[in-house]
């Protein structure tokens, strides 16, 4: 079909979000390049109208994937450690408040059953201190070894 300038067709409006009419502002190769919406008088490049009832649809599946996807993961069972240290992670943090976790510094000292927050890895209980000074960190995910500037000397 041929077009010419100020013809009328539907088009969807970027600003007003919405299939409306407007007139055709710009031509190339008789291909609408822009248009004036009708509605807000704002000229704006040329889209085809949107089918709404398809895009809603589509958004509604995807949101509803999504659900299903977190429903799932927070069915299964946590992947990060073993049911036993799952369970010792439940006990050890049931009575620490995270607001008093002391935050780890490599450079600080910490004593056997601090709570202390890692930045990485969250939340931890210093489970016990090896010779060379390493902290062995109970986290949600397991057991790790962090640097610390303890002195096993002072205990």
């Amino acid at each position: 079909m041929s077009y010419t300038i100020g013809d009328i067709v539907e088009t969807y409006c970027t600003r007003c979000r919405l299939n409306l009419d407007g007139s055709i502002a710009a031509l190339k190769d008789s291909r609408i390049q822009k248009v004036t919406c009708r509605t807000c008088w704002n000229e704006i490049p040329f889209r085809a109208p949107v089918d709404f009832q398809a895009r809603n649809q589509k958004r509604l599946d995807n949101l509803l994937k999504r659900k299903e996807k977190q429903k799932k993961e927070a069915a299964a069972p946590s992947r990060d450690a073993p049911d036993a240290l799952r369970a010792l992670w439940d006990e050890l943090t049931d009575k620490v408040d995270a607001r008093y976790a002391k935050i780890y510094d490599a450079t600080k000292t910490f004593a056997i059953e601090d709570a202390i927050l890692h930045k990485k890895l969250g939340m931890g209980i210093v489970h016990n201190v090896d010779q060379d000074g390493e902290l062995n960190v109970l986290f949600r995910t397991g057991f790790h070894r962090i640097p610390s500037q303890h002195d096993p000397e002072q205990e």
